[in-house]
Order: structure tokens, then C-alpha cells, then sequence
């Protein structure tokens, strides 16, 4: 699937996001009819600050978007940001942990 963007010339980026939002929220509800249907739910995590904590000991580290590895000085592991950040996004969602207080 292919997403693509309005260009006319004029500054759209509020159309765009819209019809961005509206894309993701279709599929949001697709998708727990989907997981209903077949005995499951769908919960939603946010985002923020999954990319700055460890999520193994949810300790804070943080960094600019140009740093893609997270090394963590707690436990010592070393991890790529973004499975770094759904490894704690899964977790959040399974009640295995909270944000609240990283």
C-alpha cells in the first residue's frame, strides 16, 4: 500500500495529516474487529518516550534521533533502538510494564 501526498503548490500538510489520521484510524478499527473476532483485543500503547527507555530494567537514557543503538549502563546490554522500543511498546501493552515514571 502505497501512501500518497497532495501537491498543488500550496502548503497541505494539514490535509495530509488528515487524510493520514483518517487511514490509521480505519485500520485501527479493522483490526479490532479482527482480533474480536477471533477472541482477542487490541490495546493501544503510546509512543512517547519508548525510544528513550531500556526496556528491560526501564531505566531513562536519553538521546537524539541520530543515535540508533541503545546501550543501556544498568544492565549492559546493547540493543537497536527500534527493537529496543517495541520490545518495551509490547510490554506496556501486556501490563508487564508502565511509563508513568520511567
Amino acid at each position: 500500500m502505497s501512501t500518497s501526498f497532495l501537491t498543488n503548490g500550496f502548503t497541505m500538510s494539514g490535509l495530509n495529516k488528515s487524510f493520514s489520521d483518517c487511514g490509521i484510524a480505519q485500520f485501527l478499527e479493522i483490526l479490532e474487529h479482527q482480533a474480536k473476532k477471533f477472541g482477542n483485543k487490541v490495546v493501544k500503547v503510546n509512543p512517547r518516550k519508548t525510544s528513550q527507555v531500556w526496556y528491560n530494567c526501564l531505566n531513562s537514557v536519553p538521546k537524539s534521533l541520530s543515535d540508533r543503538w541503545h546501550d543501556c549502563p544498568d544492565c549492559g546490554v546493547s540493543l537497536d533502538r527500534d527493537e529496543c522500543s517495541a520490545k518495551l511498546i509490547k510490554k506496556v501493552g501486556l501490563g508487564i510494564a508502565s511509563l508513568k515514571n520511567p
